[in-house]
């Protein structure tokens, strides 16, 4: 309803100047339905550094994403889009420094608000007068300010763009808010970038106004035009942009007489209740001491209890005063009878975990209690650490059991025999019982293992023996077949000695028996050359009987019958004797 009741005519310039390459100066806006908001930023380049640069864009449009996500008009909203301008300069990747100055103004089309960073300017003009105006935070304003400068002369000051604050700043960002200005019909608001003061002042613009006739196109082009027509001696002007704003119509709430009425209403029905409130206050306070005093019986009560470990009864208590200090609505003592509260329940709590057991969970609520004793005068601090110390050596004597346990799994009888030990001291030292007899049953049940595991592995090496003699009996058998030439029952018995070396684990003997196998494997390779000479030689021999040489055959079957002989070779020698009888006939006739 704001807006639809309000007129603001707007209109944004914004150009590159005069021997400028690119316009590093943006500008923006939003008109929502309770508020609206108007952005100028000059991005800040040092010289005549002619760059692209978008700090002024990341800047405006931060401004505006702060502004439409929580619109205010409220100084600190304000303080928040510039910080939002700021940090996103800061927060910005790039191989320079994003650095921009800015103008904020927020309205809710009654009254506006401005705020700044830099040299960016604000004018309101009302009646043909400038009324408010921004002041720069540059060194050749504080120069004015002091004294040292006309404010005419800030536009050619060589210090007008040595700035104290700036977003983007790497020092402390102090941007500066205006307090809240109400709105009239036919003002008039400007804000504008460093290009515009520069070449104009304060009466230029308000010539440009009066000129438009009520139009914001016509007062940007004569500001233009002005702008253009006082180029300096070196030809250079800076990117200028400004954004004027018509108030033609400021939005007028139609509740403001009815509220009023019914402030007054409520001031006489005020005073009515003050004056029914005095009669009842002397009651009230009455029954205020009365619960003050049952309140602090019932705390010192919880204080003494906890002093005497009675830890059930101080909680029962310090909660009677807590509801009592809740009835009072005191809150510092609500706040200190619960720190006392919550320690009692911690101790409690760890308490119950210790004789349920659970000594990791006591442990850890111990020292939970511990941090809580801190806020409440470090009271049952030496019963907590008593506490701790007696679960630790129970945990001790756990773990010293239970490693234990695994020690004697994997038959360190020694050490699990002094883990054992640890454990039944400890528990002896603090008279726990249950504790005690199961370290004691774990010592009777590790001799018990021991002497059992004593025996396991003599039955163990007297079956190792059994079984080394039994393959030792196969390399005897081969020995003995490879004494008598069986080559292939040699090799039997020994590949059954070496599997049975394998099962057994004895690495050294199967490297024996294999250099055996291999001498075997090269006898037989051995032995089949041979066979092939002696075929070679019966062949010979046929063929010389075949032709009639009988000495010569005789000579080719004598030597085939002595590989035959060697080799054992029975049915071929048995052959070969047989065609030397034959040829013995020949050579006698």
């Amino acid at each position: 309803m704001r807006k639809e009741n309000s007129t603001f005519n707007t209109h944004f310039m914004s150009e590159p100047g005069v021997q400028v390459l690119h316009n590093n100066d943006y500008h923006g806006s939003s008109e929502l339905e309770g508020f609206a908001c108007y952005v100028v930023a000059d991005g800040l380049l040092s010289g005549n550094d002619n760059r692209k640069d978008i700090s002024a864009r990341l800047a405006v449009e931060a401004v505006i994403t702060a502004f439409n996500a929580k619109p205010s008009i409220g100084k600190r909203a304000v303080s928040k889009y510039l910080e939002a301008a700021h940090s996103a300069l800061r927060g910005s990747k790039g191989k320079t420094r994003r650095r921009a100055s800015i103008t904020v103004v927020v309205t809710d089309y009654q009254k506006l608000r401005y705020g700044y960073a830099g040299n960016c300017r604000f004018h309101l003009f009302r009646s043909g007068k400038l009324i408010a105006e921004s002041k720069d935070h540059s060194m050749s304003w504080q120069m004015m300010e002091d004294g040292h400068l006309t404010k005419d002369k800030i536009a050619y000051h060589e210090e007008r763009n040595n700035l104290a604050a700036y977003c983007g700043t790497m020092r402390a960002f102090s941007p500066t808010v205006s307090k809240a200005i109400k709105l009239q019909n036919a003002d008039i608001f400007s804000l504008f970038t460093r290009g515009v003061w520069e070449n104009v002042d304060a009466y230029d613009i308000l010539s440009s106004v009066q000129v438009a006739e009520n139009d914001p196109i016509e007062a940007s082009n004569e500001l233009e035009r002005l702008i253009l027509d006082a180029v300096p001696v070196d030809g250079r002007v800076e990117n200028y942009t400004a954004c004027f704003v018509f108030v033609d119509k400021v939005f007028l709430d139609p509740e403001a007489k009815k509220r009023r009425k019914r402030i007054i209403i409520l001031s006489v029905i005020a005073f009515i209740i003050i004056v029914i409130i005095v009669v009842v206050i002397v009651l009230y306070v009455n029954w205020r001491e009365r619960t003050r005093s049952e309140m602090e019986t019932a705390y010192l009560n919880g204080i003494e209890h906890i002093h005497g470990s009675n830890f059930v009864r101080a909680g029962e208590e310090l909660q009677t005063a807590y509801g009592l200090a809740e009835r009072l609505r005191d809150r510092r003592q609500m706040n200190n009878i619960n720190n006392y509260i919550l320690l009692v329940d911690a101790v409690v709590f760890a308490n119950d975990h210790m004789e349920g057991g659970r000594y990791e969970l006591a442990m850890e609520a111990f020292g939970t209690a511990a941090n809580r004793a801190r806020y409440a005068d470090n009271l049952a601090l030496n019963h907590i650490e008593s506490q701790r110390e007696r679960v630790s050596g129970l945990i001790d004597v756990h773990e010293y059991i239970f490693l234990g346990d695994t020690l004697a799994d994997i038959r360190d009888w020694d050490n699990a025999e002094a883990r054992y030990l640890s454990a039944r001291s400890i528990a002896s030292r603090l008279h726990y019982t249950e504790g005690r007899r199961e370290a004691s049953d774990a010592l009777t049940e590790l001799a018990r293992r021991k002497e059992q595991d004593l025996e396991e592995q003599r039955m163990r090496v007297e079956e190792h023996v059994q079984a080394e003699v039994a393959a030792a009996e196969f390399i005897i058998e081969g020995d003995r077949a490879l004494r008598d030439g069986d080559l292939v029952g040699a090799a039997l018995f020994y590949q059954i000695a070496r599997d049975r070396y394998l099962e057994l684990g004895n690495h050294f003997v199967v490297d024996s028996i294999d250099q055996r196998l291999a001498s075997i494997d090269v006898r037989v390779v051995q032995n089949e050359h041979q066979l092939m000479y002696a075929a070679d030689y019966v062949t010979a021999g046929d063929e010389m009987m075949a032709q009639g040489q009988w000495v010569d055959a005789k000579r080719f079957f004598l030597l085939a019958r002595e590989i035959y002989a060697n080799l054992g070779e029975e049915d071929a020698l048995n052959a070969v004797q047989a065609k030397i009888a034959l040829v013995d006939i020949y050579l006698a006739n």
